[in-house]
């Protein structure tokens, strides 16, 4: 902040209009508390200058950086009187009553500054001059666009400032700048054994309590579909993280050059010397390795942003919301989750909007629901009671709720929040109570559904928390309805979040070195297959002539033919597969029944394995399984001795060519034009994909390379091979 404090006046009319909200709001002055601001020429310890000069002790806290403090107004001592002993010491600004809202909530404004947001399109140039215009200079240019830190003008008020400002049409809102006072919700501990129940509940004593098996997320069934992506980003708008922790530094997202220290610290370093950051980070996503702790989200990265959550400026936090959703803007490709595990003590609308901003952009924000055992439809608790945000409450190891946690119908989540063990500084790790502790469950929760599905919006993501909790009324019957749908069920959550469609960009074709004149083609694929005395990759190709059916060696992303050989005794074959040693054939009529292995080099027949009888239309190899198809069905054999282990029909009635590739098995329908992809595990169709071109046998071959994802396809009808990328 710069420049000295200006010497304001005064008032009796504690009302401005939200204009964020278009609501006005009137204030009540405590009598008991004062919020004081000190001349920034003051040097020394001013609070205990000042206590000892005026008899006043600290009340809530104070920020010597930053140049306030709260003061107990003696018993006995009206406020007023208490104003002027105050303001009487050479170190103090100015002072104002310590107000309270038309909710009944304290609040702690500077009685010299207020915020204000321009609308956007107002250019910096404009916004300096409607402020010097209005006799205001500017303190701070926080980092949103747009919004400014200003100094009350000189012999003015607060609240007339604001009511100015605010029927201005370029100024979006204009509101007091309010500092927030231990904000962090938490109820800190004393460690025990690192258990981490909320993540896998076996019924294990945990501080003293024995918990309920299965009072938790199902963490680890939840990790068999996925332990998280890097490119979702939890950012922890906390008191910072300690950054060499061997449970978060591998996933920290890298910083660079930027800034990320928004507590008016020293460096851009956000560092944490509180340990309330490091604590919910390790929930959220603390590294997944052999020590320590492992968080809900353990693949994902974790971006800690530093506030003071001590004695800091909502400002401040609203900077920090709305850079995340300046990140989400810039890197389209990343997923953002926010977690924040604090309060504030009234509605600000400089956070409010940046909810809003960051949500616009597409990212889910998650809060803390707040320790006061209140109905925040009664008493809010904000941010939480926000409609833009995920407000969670607390559960304790036997799925009831905490017996600190707020409730309400405006609670929209539960989740675990009673001795929660998790990172701490100097690379050691706590046992800490709180909704603080319950929130970054749920952003770890978040970030995995978007690992699963990236192309989900948030508030398909949301919706999906949301629906798939387990329903703990029965264990709270005086909070029914209060707890919001739930306890979290991270298993639930990724079994009901649908995958991605398949992504299939065509990125070239060629034709067939030989034309058809058959009734079958087939391809596959060679990673490192011999031609012309060097290893290299080979696309192998067929397709039927009669009495001169010949293997091509294909240039896989021109086309060109390498080489060829002739399968001998095998004139029909309709299918194909690369084992790694030799080429694997199955015929359509001749030799139907068996498959046979083929000499790359010479074209002899080396081995056979009986299969099914009928017409081999498809083969595939996973490395383990052969998968051989008949047209309507597809079977696994046993590839050493052709054993039929299962078979089961074929996906949309007709298979006319397989490939296996990326843990699912492609299944062709040639007349139909469409590939449906399996898994050839559980059956579950993955999805589809339209093959390009025309015809009516526009899937008679398959081919995969694993390496570029790309898949090869026989179109018959055309004489093409089209490729394409394939995205799972």
């Amino acid at each position: 902040m710069s420049g000295s404090r200006p010497k304001v006046k005064a008032e009796n009319e504690f009302v401005y209009t939200n204009k964020f909200m278009d609501k006005q709001i009137r204030f009540a002055p405590r009598a008991d508390e004062l919020m004081a601001t000190f001349e920034p020429t003051a040097e020394g310890d001013v609070a205990a200058s000042v206590m000892e000069a005026a008899g006043m002790s600290i009340s809530e806290g104070i920020n010597p950086e930053r140049g306030f403090a709260v003061f107990r107004v003696p018993a006995g001592q009206d406020v007023a009187a208490a104003s002027a002993s105050l303001e009487a010491h050479p170190a103090i600004a100015n002072t104002l009553p310590v107000m309270v809202d038309d909710e009944g909530l304290t609040r702690y404004f500077l009685p010299d500054e207020f915020t204000v947001q321009f609308r956007e399109g107002v250019s910096k140039e404009e916004a300096e001059r409607i402020i010097a215009a209005q006799g205001s200079r500017i303190l701070v240019e926080q980092r949103t666009p747009g919004y400014y830190t200003l100094a009350v003008p000189e012999g003015k008020g607060l609240f007339e400032t604001l009511r100015a400002f605010s029927d201005l049409p370029e100024v979006a809102f204009a509101e007091p700048s309010e500092a927030g006072f231990n904000d962090d919700l938490y109820l800190p501990d004393d460690p025990d054994f690192p258990r981490l129940w909320g993540l896998h509940n076996t019924g294990q004593t945990v501080e003293g309590v024995a918990g309920t098996a299965d009072a938790d997320i199902d963490a680890p069934e939840a990790w068999d579909i996925t332990r998280g992506n890097p490119n979702v980003i939890v950012a922890v708008i906390d008191t910072g993280a300690d950054l060499d922790h061997p449970d978060l530094l591998a996933n920290f997202l890298p910083r660079g050059a930027e800034d990320w220290d928004f507590a008016d610290g020293p460096d851009p370093s956000p560092d944490d010397t509180n340990g309330h950051g490091t604590h919910v980070a390790g929930t959220a996503a603390g590294v997944d390795n052999t020590t320590g702790v492992i968080g809900v989200a353990p693949n994902c990265r974790i971006m800690p942003l530093r506030v003071n959550l001590t004695a800091g400026m909502n400002q401040n936090r609203a900077d920090a919301i709305n850079f995340v959703a300046s990140h989400a803007v810039a890197n389209p490709s990343r997923r953002y989750v926010i977690n924040c595990s604090w309060r504030m003590n009234g509605d600000h609308a400089g956070v409010h909007s940046a909810i809003q901003n960051a949500v616009s952009k597409s990212v889910v924000v998650c809060f803390a629901a707040g320790n006061a055992n209140a109905d925040i439809d009664v008493t809010p608790q904000y941010p939480a009671v926000y409609p833009e945000v995920i407000a969670v409450a607390a559960t304790d190891n036997r799925d009831v709720r905490a017996s600190f946690s707020n409730y309400g119908t405006k609670v929209d989540v539960s989740a675990p929040g009673v001795n929660i063990y998790s990172t701490y500084p100097n690379n050691t790790y706590a046992y800490l109570s709180g909704t603080s502790m319950a929130s970054p469950h749920v952003a770890g929760l978040a970030a995995l559904i978007w690992s699963r599905n990236p192309t989900l919006s948030n508030a398909q993501v949301r919706a999906i928390i949301e629906s798939t909790c387990d329903n703990i009324d029965a264990k709270n019957p005086n909070f029914a309805g209060k707890l919001g749908k739930g306890r979290i069920n991270a298993f639930k959550a990724l079994s009901a979040t649908p995958l991605p469609p398949i992504g299939f960009q065509l990125v070239r074709r060629f034709k067939f070195p030989q034309p058809n004149n058959g009734s079958s083609s087939a391809l596959a694929y060679a990673r490192r297959l011999r031609v012309a005395g060097a290893l290299r990759p080979a696309l192998l190709f067929l397709t039927q002539q009669p009495f001169s059916e010949k293997i091509y060696f294909l240039n896989p992303s021109t086309g060109a033919v390498l080489g060829a050989i002739d399968p001998v005794d095998n004139d029909t074959v309709g299918s194909m597969e690369w084992d790694g040693v030799n080429i694997r054939v199955a015929n359509v009529t001749t030799g139907a029944g068996s498959i046979n292995s083929i000499n790359p080099l010479t074209g002899a027949q080396v081995a056979s394995i009986p299969a099914p009888a009928g017409r081999g239309e498809g083969l595939a190899f996973d490395g383990t399984h052969l998968y051989y198809s008949t047209i309507n069905r597809i079977h696994v054999l046993n590839p050493t001795t052709g054993a039929v282990l299962r078979s089961f029909p074929a996906p949309g009635g007709q298979c006319r060519a397989l490939t296996f590739g990326r843990g699912f098995l492609f299944c062709g329908n040639s007349s139909a034009g469409v590939i449906t992809v399996i898994n050839p595990v559980t059956l579950v169709v993955r999805g589809t994909i339209t093959a390009p071109g025309g015809g009516t046998e526009r899937v008679e071959g398959l081919a995969f390379n694993p390496v570029t994802n790309e898949l090869f396809i026989a179109n018959q009808s055309e004489n093409l091979i089209y490729v394409g990328v394939v995205t799972l």
